[in-house]
């Protein structure tokens, strides 16, 4: 096929625009949206990790448990330290 009958077999020039103009106008989704689906697809992939991983399940439930924790606490730890005024993004 050549490039000529390429072109021949586009749609007429206004389709073209209209739909561009279509495109242009439809919603765009929210950051609160962007997140959960980040959210979502991180879990997926977790998941998708433990159905696949080369070690035993009951060490890889108590791995990542310890892991949890840690965050959960180094989390709380800075949560309570910007609350105390320590650390706050402001420098005060």
């Amino acid at each position: 096929m050549t490039v000529q009958e390429l072109i021949d077999h586009l749609p007429p020039r206004q389709d073209m625009i209209r739909f561009a103009r279509y495109l242009g106008s439809l919603r765009r989704p929210a950051r609160a949206e962007l997140m959960m689906y980040g959210i979502a697809g991180a879990l997926i992939g977790a998941g998708m990790a433990l159905l696949f991983a080369p070690s035993r399940g009951s060490d890889l439930r108590q791995m990542l448990g310890e892991r949890i924790e840690e965050y959960w606490r180094s989390a709380n730890d800075y949560a309570a330290s910007v609350s105390n005024g320590h650390d706050r993004p402001d420098g005060h």
